[in-house]
């Protein structure tokens, strides 16, 4: 601003180290200042009148502003107030960043907008706090907590909305915190105090190159071999239910079987070991999958080759455990990763429509009982028979498989359909739009541990959200 740090003592009107401060250079209104009390353009310079109760001239960011001295005294414990009633040069600069003699104005290096919004208290006695919105609330509250401006002295409607914001900004921090909980990269890698530091390094490579996204040429390696295990294991699960090769005496399946659970054995415990919390990783939804998954293949290896036995139908009924390896397919997709956080996020709505489901079926079911029960031989003999057409019919599947009869059956089976139109249309746009925002956001986080990772900057990427903002600029300027 071309301001001097040092005030030479001769600049003033008195010309002594502790002089009057008066404002002798000031005029209370020049052709510079607005109608409003905001000051014109910095080139121009306010013709001098002399008045000990002249106005403040103040210059915040580059904006000027001018304030009656009574005006400022409202408040008088603000930090405009206490300049109001200083009378004294040393003390005034106490109160401002700098200050130039020539124009005799204070000058303060704060955001011009959010003093907008103090000079309108001063003004009118009630601020509107709608401009300086546009930053950060605790931003814009340790600027209100600078110029001791009490938030209590805002309307009510501007309170609620600073409110509104700091919750959604606070959200958006916990939303972040999740999200990168997600991907992995809310965990420290710490060790315990005991271990050597090579101890600790190792765990900490190790748990970047398991649990976090890839980006070096082993973790890639390494993310692709386990997402092959898991497909593999997944295939030898399907092939194992074909008659015509669950019955083949090779030990083909069986080795397949047994190499891909001990790869993924293996996977688990590196993970166990290099976890920073152990007892929480286990704990984990995706852990747990993991392990129950490993279950039958080594109930049956404690048992013996699988086949005639005394625990046979005891490890027959296990192995559908196996299809939850499909859930690990989650570790190497971020699709996977936003569906189950979608979810969790969306608990509550999904909670929801499957009560709303199960009071359709019933209601439906007791009506379709009601007008069908005295037909012989109708399959809506009861109302827990008549559960399984509600389902299908509000599901809109529409097996076919049972019918109303009668007229008002067939009326309560139209109704039956139109609610569950209804029904499943409500919920999907909403889970759709949390959807891809989570999905988006999850990416955007992966791109960042990935680049974050490789040491580098997405300089093709910035370039070009730089040239497409220059661009928006010069055609809103034109």
């Amino acid at each position: 601003m071309g301001f001097r740090a040092g005030f030479s003592p001769g600049a003033g009107a008195g010309g002594g180290g502790m002089e009057e401060w008066g404002w002798s250079g000031s005029s209370t209104e020049s052709p510079s200042s607005s109608s409003d009390g905001e000051a014109g353009p910095p080139g121009e310079s306010p013709e001098p009148s002399p008045g000990p109760e002249a106005p403040l001239r103040l210059n915040v960011g580059g904006s000027r502003f001018v304030l009656a001295r009574q005006q400022a005294a409202l408040l008088p414990g603000s930090r405009l107030g206490k300049l109001a009633v200083c009378r004294r040069l040393e003390h005034g600069l106490g109160l401002a960043d700098d200050y130039c003699p020539e124009r005799d104005e204070l000058f303060f290096d704060r955001d011009p907008a959010v003093f907008r919004e103090v000079w309108q208290l001063y003004r009118s006695g009630r601020p509107c706090l709608g401009l300086g919105l546009g930053l950060c609330s605790r931003r814009y509250r340790s600027e209100l907590r600078y110029w001791g401006v009490p938030r209590a002295r805002a309307q009510r409607c501007c309170r609620l909305l600073l409110r509104e914001r700091r919750q959604r900004e606070a959200e958006e921090e916990q939303l972040r915190r999740q999200l990168q909980a997600v991907l992995g990269l809310g965990l420290g890698l710490g060790v315990s105090p005991g271990s050597g530091p090579w101890l600790a390094r190792l765990r900490g490579r190790l748990w970047e190159l398991l649990e976090r996204p890839p980006c070096t040429v082993t973790g890639r390696l390494l993310w692709v071999s386990g997402c092959l295990t898991v497909l593999l294991s997944i295939t030898v699960l399907i092939l194992g239910t074909v008659p015509e090769l669950s019955g083949s005496p090779g030990p083909t399946l069986w080795a397949l079987e047994a190499a891909c659970s001990c790869a993924l054995s293996a996977q688990f415990v590196l993970r166990l070991a290099s976890a920073p919390q152990p007892h929480r990783f286990v704990l984990r939804p995706m852990s747990l999958a993991h392990l129950l998954a490993l279950l039958p293949f080594y109930s049956e290896l404690a048992a013996g080759r699988p086949g005639p036995g005394p625990y046979s139908r005891l490890l027959q009924a296990a192995r559908p455990l196996r299809v939850l390896r499909v859930l690990t397919l989650a570790r190497y997709s971020t699709g996977l990763r936003a569906f189950g956080f979608t979810l969790r996020r969306c608990s509550q709505q999904v909670c929801c429509l499957l009560l709303f489901t199960a009071l359709g079926i019933f209601t439906f079911s007791a009506l379709v009982h009601q007008a069908e029960h005295h037909l012989p031989g109708t399959n809506f003999s009861s109302i827990p028979a008549a559960w399984w057409w509600a389902a299908v019919s509000i599901s809109t599947v529409g097996y076919g498989d049972t019918t109303p009869e009668t007229l008002l059956g067939r009326v309560f089976a139209f109704a039956c359909i139109s609610f569950g139109i209804i029904l499943n249309g409500m919920p999907i746009s909403m889970l759709f739009n949390k959807f891809s925002d989570y999905y988006a956001k999850l990416k955007a986080l992966e791109r960042a541990s990935v680049l974050k990772g490789r040491g580098g900057m997405a300089l093709k990427d910035r370039a070009r959200r730089k040239l497409v903002q220059c661009c928006e600029n010069q055609v809103s300027r034109d």
